[in-house]
């Protein structure tokens, strides 16, 4: 192994209960030949640990989560050549590299990653794990990021990743009607991807203020779905006909109804949140035949679409800060979780050095 190790701590903020937070300090990860140790310098919170915080969904706990981050390689194993002490970089997670999965460049099914990886220096459930000081991760998981990159920007590559990936399945064309059902952050990426591919982007949101930023990032249409019919504005936005593409990025069942009912004939649903209720949903199969819908599962990045995302925020192609409500410190954990757990609230990150 190659790098710098020293008096270094690895001080993590461990979400030990419901709405409770441990400072804890952890052993120094172990790296292998194929792997790089690296100083987490940003982490940003994601859904994973607002809902393990809130007791919302049954991670179990003690949790490290941390799956959206940048930060500085302070170690390389022996057989990595691309990276060396001193790059900067931010790392997805749970890809093996090697399955039929990632091999076909189907990383999201990786048959061997996405349980996260039990490693001795944490005793617990980890997601990502960047929530700690110190992180060790194949290399194949890394990109590598500028000499100046602003590691507060870079830790948003993955979430932006997610959406390229969704994006790429929904198959958005010039000239396509895509509809955006929920303007959180994820929701508002998918706009301004959209608009990046030349769609016209409808947004259907409850949220006056969120309804005004989606149409600041450059949604033509914002609809309340409280108070109008959003099948009915959707139709009236385009000739009658329906969507292209509809993008579901909220996580309730009663949604469904409208989304399938806003798409045109060879329309593309894609069903990107993640859903808090275990609900099944009316389909009406004989519609889906004669109308060739398209009803599509997308949920994290492949590897190629994480190097996408970091060389769209490399470039300035895409402002993902106007997404950052807040940012904190090390110390500021408490803080941070409670603000990212308010509703309505974008990403907040922390500057875990």
């Amino acid at each position: 192994m190659k790098g710098r190790r020293g008096n270094m701590k690895n001080k993590a903020i461990v979400i030990s209960g419901v709405k409770q937070l441990s400072v804890e300090e952890l052993p120094m990860p172990e790296i292998s030949s194929n792997e790089v140790l690296y100083e987490v310098h940003a982490t940003s919170l994601c859904t994973v640990e607002q809902r393990s915080y809130l007791g919302a969904k049954a991670f179990g706990y003690p949790l490290l989560g941390g799956h959206e981050n940048s930060g500085v390689v302070v170690a390389v194993g022996s057989d990595v050549r691309e990276y060396k002490v001193g790059d900067r970089i931010t790392a997805t997670y749970g890809y093996c590299g090697k399955c039929v999965s990632c091999k076909a460049g189907r990383g999201p099914a990786c048959l061997n990653g996405r349980t996260a990886k039990k490693r001795v220096y944490f005793n617990g459930i980890i997601i990502g794990g960047s929530l700690a000081s110190y992180l060790a991760v194949p290399a194949i998981q890394c990109c590598k990021l500028p000499e100046n990159a602003d590691f507060e920007k870079f830790a948003l590559t993955e979430p932006l990743a997610c959406c390229i990936h969704s994006i790429d399945k929904g198959k958005v064309e010039f000239g396509d009607a895509v509809v955006v059902i929920g303007a959180g952050i994820m929701g508002m990426l998918h706009v301004m991807l959209a608009k990046m591919k030349g769609a016209f982007v409808i947004v259907s949101e409850i949220d006056e203020k969120r309804r005004e930023k989606a149409l600041s990032l450059g949604a033509n249409i914002a609809i309340n779905p409280a108070v109008e019919n959003a099948v009915e504005v959707v139709k009236s936005h385009t000739d009658g006909l329906g969507a292209d593409v509809v993008v579901n990025a909220i996580g309730s069942p009663k949604i469904w109804p409208d989304a399938m009912g806003m798409l045109a004939p060879y329309g593309r649903l894609l069903a990107y949140s993640s859903q808090d209720y275990k609900e099944e949903v009316g389909v009406d199969m004989d519609k889906l035949h004669s109308k060739e819908y398209e009803y599509i599962g997308t949920v994290s990045p492949s590897m190629e679409s994480n190097l996408r995302a970091s060389k769209m925020i490399a470039k300035n192609l895409i402002d993902v800060k106007a997404l950052v409500d807040a940012v904190y410190t090390f110390d500021e954990a408490e803080k941070a979780f409670e603000h990212a757990a308010t509703p309505n609230t974008y990403r907040v990150i922390i500057k875990m050095k």
